[in-house]
């Protein structure tokens, strides 16, 4: 059997939420029928690059700073490669992406919606951008998949031909963590209230609210821990923040971390206060570990997958209010592991379930 090769364009490969359900993905694959390759548009190492290339994916890079330079460069690279899938997951770029594969001769072409918002939505020139790649989006493509209902209404609004394959989780891995090592090596008592944060260091993430929630449980006398997991452009920010309030022993930013399980383990809250999000896979990833998670409002419904662990509040509520909610949230009674395991496998959240159903999308070509 011939062994399909699908080209994946995103912008790089870092511990994101979109790259990491990728990722799941990836593994689970039957690679006897596909392989992976991917295009980035960026010269820097990325986190995945090593796993990738021991599955035996290829990284293409195009470092073209405009758009019509990396158009061009993305078409030529598609007219000279074996690839019979390009699936694009660059949100409205993905229209001029899909576009060069679609001139290129590609016969198979997939865009994936991952979020419910853009940046470009602010600016004149960028709701025009957006409009003119609806319209390739309404073109280029011949496959549709989104992680969720929200996000395939935002960005294919009105399709009814589009796939939802959810943000899929190696569902065990986090069900069956154990995190005490975790508190012995931060020195953290089994009393502290520790408060987790999982994402890049980017300003949709919200950090320097989080920063306004911590100095308010400091003000009502809550001992508590405040972890912050990621790296991003938004880092020094962050720190400087941090430091001028004095929290530097409360809020304590951890980097990246391949131990999220145990992390998700030894965690009483998750906070997620987010400007917008699509389906994001670290609330499966806090479900499935039985972690309550404080989240904006900002976020879709979608994401509580009924098993009373997710607790909204608007991001025009005080910090206090969400310092409050906190407090409330503390990891109490949560559903056994097995109950969590199986509600999520059932609702197509493990990685095995999310690649068979990528696998018939492929096969669909």
């Amino acid at each position: 059997m011939t062994v399909r090769r699908v080209l994946h364009i995103v912008g790089r490969m870092d511990r994101a939420g979109a790259e990491t359900m990728v990722m799941n993905l990836y593994r689970e694959i039957d690679r006897t029928k596909f392989q992976f390759d991917f295009v980035y548009f960026t010269a820097a190492p990325c986190d995945y690059d090593e796993e990738i290339e021991a599955l035996g994916g290829r990284i293409q890079r195009i470092t073209a700073g405009n758009p019509l330079s990396r158009f061009l460069a993305l078409w030529r690279l598609l007219r000279g490669g074996s690839w019979t899938i390009v699936h694009a997951h660059t949100l409205f770029s993905s229209g001029m992406h899909l576009a060069a594969a679609r001139l290129a001769g590609i016969p198979h072409r997939v865009a994936h919606s991952h979020s419910t918002q853009d940046a470009n939505s602010t600016s004149r020139a960028g709701r025009l951008y957006q409009s003119l790649m609806r319209r390739l989006l309404a073109w280029a493509p011949n496959a549709y998949v989104a992680c969720g209902v929200a996000a395939a209404e935002y960005l294919f609004p009105g399709r009814r031909d589009v796939t939802v394959i959810p943000n899929a989780i190696d569902i065990d891995r986090f069900a069956g963590a154990s995190g005490a090592h975790i508190r012995s090596e931060l020195d953290v008592s089994v009393d502290c209230l520790v408060i987790l944060q999982v994402g890049r260091y980017m300003p949709v993430k919200n950090h320097l609210f989080s920063v306004q929630i911590a100095v308010a449980l400091r003000e009502a006398g809550v001992d508590y821990r405040m972890l912050f997991v990621g790296t991003g452009p938004e880092q020094a920010k962050i720190e400087a923040s941090v430091k001028a309030h004095g929290l530097q022993e409360q809020v304590i930013l951890l980097g990246l971390r391949e131990d999220i399980p145990e992390l998700m383990a030894a965690a009483d809250v998750m906070l997620m206060p987010s400007l917008h999000e699509g389906f994001p896979v670290v609330l499966v990833e806090s479900q499935a570990a039985g972690l309550p998670a404080l989240v904006s409002s900002a976020i879709s419904p979608e994401v509580d997958l009924g098993l009373d662990l997710v607790e909204m509040l608007g991001l025009d509520d005080p910090a206090a209010l969400w310092a409050q909610s906190v407090c409330q949230l503390r990891r109490a009674s949560v559903a056994e592991q097995t109950l969590r395991s199986g509600a999520l496998a059932e609702r197509g959240f493990s990685s095995a379930s999310g690649a068979r159903l990528l696998e018939g999308v492929y096969g669909a070509a």
